[in-house]
């Protein structure tokens, strides 16, 4: 039976308290993530040059293309957590078992490739500028310690499903502290780019191993501790969550966060530059939504469960999310054109509608995002996948069209487009999943 109105709307209220909690954790971190962005971008610019910068930008944001490298375990390991009080006992430690198991293996495949590729001179042609070997070393540095951080980002997953997103994303100014504090050694001591590119990597590095200790602290859940003693499941116990989520997590980076990719093979190094500038505005402003998203995650995985999940809560999530959309990108457009100029030092001019394109992206993430946590069952996670993948390929050709016509401004309308078609097909089906019943929709 549906829950009565008064509970409902208690329920609702749950939702956006879980929401707030996670947007404040972010809001109040941000202008430390942000001024420290500011500063790092500043120090880039004026020891590298544009054509420097533009390469350090391709590398870091090269990583965005990747996330699909945890095969999709951490949703698995957010899924578990978050329904542990009606799972069986030691189910959450074998979940983390096996999922440490696989990703510390993956970890050592990914710091191989990343040397095997520098070894053989692929990094340069994969982004798209000129062939050298501090370009060859500074990737392979990079995916190193990005391959690191892979098993130890289980950390986040399980402070997530636990209900302690805010946590999580509080610790992310250590990210951004660490990436400014080595690319400020770098810059004084005039090093290679390679130390540059460690930066940022070497902050998700410090960011896991935190995650990884306070959830433990918190939660009482350790990653060591689990896979010592727990039982592991097969690989097949894993993949009703984690295989959507590999798909996703591939197709949604390569739908529209390649391109800088595009840009660098399709238009010109200043059309990256132009590009990368308004992205690092965009990135923290987006992850503010990010972080307030997954924080339902668990609450709506609860409600499935007791079969209490309501249209209502989703279409009320939805409007409250898209006017935060609305609220940040007005932000985005004001405050923007100031903040690129300080970061470039006036040598980089970006134009007003590059600005308002990455504004509407910011919206219709923002609106997608209540749908989004509330398909994180398998069937819904399949639907997702192919949507996504239906992303991809429209947005890349497209992108790549209107890259090669309008420059940095391209791929971003080419992500507006493809991405507002997602979220009105995948607002009606999660809307149609819930009216039928969330229960039926577990399979």
């Amino acid at each position: 039976m549906n829950a009565s109105p008064s509970p409902d709307l208690t329920g609702s209220s749950k939702l956006f308290s879980s929401a707030a909690q996670s947007f404040g954790a972010r809001a109040f971190t941000l202008p430390v993530i942000a001024i420290a962005g500011l500063l790092l971008t500043r120090l880039v610019v004026s020891n590298v040059g544009e054509a420097g910068y533009a390469t350090y930008a391709l590398i870091v944001g090269l990583v965005a293309l990747v996330p699909f490298l945890d095969l999709g375990i951490g949703a698995a390991v957010t899924d578990a957590v978050s329904r542990r009080d009606s799972s069986p006992a030691g189910d959450v430690a074998s979940v983390i078992h096996r999922s440490v198991r696989i990703l510390g293996l993956l970890a050592l495949g990914v710091i191989a490739v990343s040397w095997i590729f520098a070894g053989l001179g692929l990094w340069a042609p994969i982004l798209g500028v000129p062939d050298s070997s501090d370009v060859e070393i500074a990737s392979a540095i990079g995916f190193t310690l990005f391959g690191i951080s892979i098993p130890l980002s289980l950390g986040a997953r399980i402070l997530q499903g636990a209900e302690r997103n805010y946590i999580a994303v509080g610790l992310q100014t250590l990210m951004a502290l660490t990436g400014l504090f080595v690319v400020a050694i770098a810059a004084w001591l005039n090093a290679p780019l390679w130390v540059y590119v460690s930066g940022p990597f070497l902050g998700a590095v410090v960011v896991a191993i935190s995650t990884t200790l306070i959830a433990s602290r918190v939660t009482g859940i350790s990653l060591f501790s689990a896979s010592n003693v727990a039982p592991s499941p097969s690989v097949a116990r894993l993949l009703p969550i984690a295989g959507p989520m590999v798909i996703i997590s591939l197709a949604e980076p390569a739908a529209w966060q390649a391109d800088r990719l595009i840009l660098s093979h399709f238009s010109t190094v200043n059309a990256v530059a132009t590009y990368s500038l308004v992205f690092a505005l965009f990135a923290p402003l987006s992850s503010l939504v990010a972080a307030s998203g997954n924080s339902l995650w668990p609450l709506f995985a609860k409600r499935r469960v007791a079969d209490t999940l309501r249209v209502r809560d989703l279409l009320t999530t939805t409007a409250g999310f898209a006017g935060l959309g609305v609220l940040l990108a007005g932000a985005l457009v004001a405050i923007g054109p100031f903040l690129t100029r300080f970061m470039s030092k006036g040598t980089i001019n970006v134009p007003t509608s590059l600005f308002l394109a990455f504004g509407i992206v910011i919206i219709i993430v923002s609106a997608w995002a209540p749908s989004a946590m509330t398909l994180t069952y398998p069937k819904g996670l399949r639907f997702m996948a192919g949507l996504t993948m239906a992303q991809v390929v429209t947005n890349i050709p497209l992108s790549i069209v209107l890259a090669s016509k309008y420059g940095a401004l391209g791929p971003v309308a080419a992500s507006v487009i493809v991405i507002a078609i997602a979220l009105l097909v995948g607002l009606a089906y999660a809307t149609s999943q819930i009216s039928r019943g969330q229960k039926v929709s577990l399979a």
